[in-house]
């Protein structure tokens, strides 16, 4: 495999890499394609040296993590609208590798983005002990059991 002409490496560890290809991996990625096959495709580097890249440019990293997530909601509307064509001539093989693929997308969405994590129960440890005093000062207290305690009547009955 040779390199791009417009990829170079100004040593062994910094990575060069155009606007142009930049562009050409977002777009690839937001359209649904797979990250680590767009990257290999346009840059013809490994996957290591383009995390490397990412970590030391934090702009595009987050402009990459961005497309990522856009990219995954992408490739489940590309499973729906697999889904809404009523195809009867899949063969039982192709069904199950359809079926295969949507149980992968159902398992992943949620991890890459967001908008497909279900609803959550959340747990909230909270410390539900009363603790309760008395205060030795006799100065505010009234002692009662001296003093003579009626009941109320009523008089209307």
């Amino acid at each position: 495999m040779s390199k791009s002409n417009s990829i170079s490496l100004k040593n062994k560890n910094d990575l060069v890499v155009s606007d142009t290809e930049l562009n050409t991996i977002l777009d690839n990625i937001y359209d649904g394609g797979i990250p680590h096959i767009v990257i290999r495709d346009t840059l013809k580097i490994k996957l290591r040296t383009f995390h490397r890249y990412l970590e030391q440019n934090p702009k595009f990293k987050d402009e990459f993590e961005k497309a990522q997530e856009i990219g995954i909601k992408t490739l489940v509307e590309k499973m729906l609208d697999v889904f809404s064509i009523d195809r009867v001539d899949l063969s039982p093989n192709e069904l199950m590798f359809l079926k295969e693929k949507q149980s992968y997308l159902k398992w992943l969405a949620p991890r890459v983005s967001s908008l497909f994590q279900e609803k959550q129960n959340l747990n909230v440890k909270s410390n539900s002990n009363i603790k309760i005093s008395w205060d030795d000062s006799s100065d505010n207290l009234i002692d009662v059991s001296a003093e003579e305690v009626s009941t109320p009547t009523s008089e209307g009955n």
